[in-house]
Formats: structure tokens, sequence, C-alpha cells
């Protein structure tokens, strides 16, 4: 099964060779790195079970102790989701609409999967359920609750608006951001970055360039702050890339600093 793979981190790993994946312990749940217990294990279990019911759609979640540990020794982890997304087929094939939300806790890294028939539109989405659920309650609170809040936000975010076969905008029903009147707290993050109090971004757009899909002029690049960067702690930043002739979307994260 194809999919489109959106992630928000700060490092990436060497390059990718084959390995053995893992079998899936659930349709729904895969504890590897055993962060959870019997209680939590449960709830989560049943959201996911809940979601598949009342939507048709299939999301899955992973906690890893690192990639090594799972067959993905030298992988970055944005190979390693799709190779285990593919690997367990996630989703319908007829609609390619599954969702993976991955974490590994090692590396204190978190990536969402989504499968080819979301439109590119969602790539983005997905990063916002990221940083707008999973990573504060991560932070906040703990693992299952990030987890939960991931969860929640993606069937809110992403399935019900896919379903309906809504248009949607990258921002979409996501918390307004107000830099003005919410001042910025640095908080150290899950992916070890510094969090911030409310939901700021900014854009820059550059001018258009040869896209890499279809060669014509029509790519057109921005970057959004996802996490404002403070004195003591990195920040985080996404780079938006599409173009308007063939529709190729492209979005990556990398980490940026105080200045």
């Amino acid at each position: 099964m194809l999919l489109r793979f959106v992630a928000v981190a700060l490092t990436l790993a060497a390059p990718a060779f084959a390995q053995t994946l893992p079998e899936p312990l659930s349709d729904t749940l895969s504890d590897y790195a055993d962060v959870l217990d019997a209680t939590e294990e449960g709830r989560i279990t049943r959201a996911l079970t809940d979601v598949r019911d009342a939507t048709g759609v299939q999301m899955v979640v992973v906690t890893l102790p690192g990639l090594e540990a799972e067959g993905g020794a030298g992988m970055k982890i944005e190979s390693y989701a799709k190779a285990l997304f593919n690997a367990w087929g996630v989703g319908g094939a007829d609609r390619n609409d599954g969702i993976m939300l991955l974490l590994d806790t090692k590396a204190r890294e978190a990536r969402i999967a989504l499968g080819s028939g979301y439109d590119p539109v969602y790539d983005g989405r997905a990063a916002r359920v990221l940083s707008t659920a999973v990573l504060p309650a991560l932070r906040d609170t703990g693992t299952a609750a990030g987890i939960e809040a991931g969860i929640a936000s993606a069937r809110d975010r992403l399935i019900t608006p896919f379903l309906a076969g809504q248009p949607v905008t990258l921002t979409d029903g996501f918390p307004e951001s107000d830099p003005a009147s919410s001042p910025l707290t640095p908080i150290l993050g899950f992916a070890g970055v510094a969090a911030v109090a409310g939901f700021g971004f900014w854009r820059k757009r550059r001018a258009n360039r040869a896209c890499p899909n279809c060669g014509a002029l029509t790519l057109d690049r921005s970057r959004e702050v996802i996490q404002q960067p403070s004195r003591s702690e990195s920040g985080l930043a996404m780079q938006h890339l599409t173009c308007s002739a063939c529709g190729f979307s492209d979005h990556k994260s990398y980490p940026i600093s105080f200045s």
C-alpha cells in the first residue's frame, strides 16, 4: 500500500537498508517500547477501535525503544515508518486511508504516516496534529496522554474532513495563533525543542523554483515556525514545497536557533 509521509523531528539518521521488521502486536496498538501500563493500553486500544468502528478508517499506534531495537538500525525514521506502514498494510486497500502514529521513545521523536488516499494538504495537517495535540500532551502529561490526544485530533482534523470530502486548508479546525496576546513560554518538549504556550507561526515565501517532479518553474516554498526557540533550547520550523503544475507536495522539519 502506498503512503504519504509526514514528519516532525529534529534529526535524521543514516541511509536505510533492508532489515526484518516486526509483526504487529495487534491491529490497533503495538507498544514495543513497553511504556504503557495495562490501563493505558486498554484506553488507547478502545479509542483506536472506536475510531475504526465509527469511521471505517484504521489508525494504529506504535511505540519503539529505538529503531535499532525493531529492525531499523541505520535507517531514517521516515524510511522506517514508510516500510512499517506498507509491511503492515495499514488502512483499507480501496481507499488507502490508513494512519500510523509512531513514537520513538529513545530518540524522543514522533511521526505520522498517511495513506496515499489523502490529498497533499493533509501532510501539513498531520504535522499540526503532532505539534498542537501530541507533543504538548507528551510534554505536559506523558506518553499515554500524548497518544490519546493524537488519536482524538487525527479523528477530528484528518479522518472527518477526509471522509466528508470537504476542501480544507492547512489550518482549518486547528487552534488559531495569536503571538501578540499569547507570550511564548519555553518548555522542554518531546522532541527536545522549546515548546510554546499557544501555536504561533509565521511564513516566508520565496521565489518559485524548478519542481523536482515535473521540472516546471512552479514550485512554491514557504517556511513556518512551529515552535519558537528560546535562549536555551532550539525551536522547530517546517518547510512546505508545493507545485501548482503537477500537485507535488513535500513537508520537512528542521531546527531553528534563537537570535
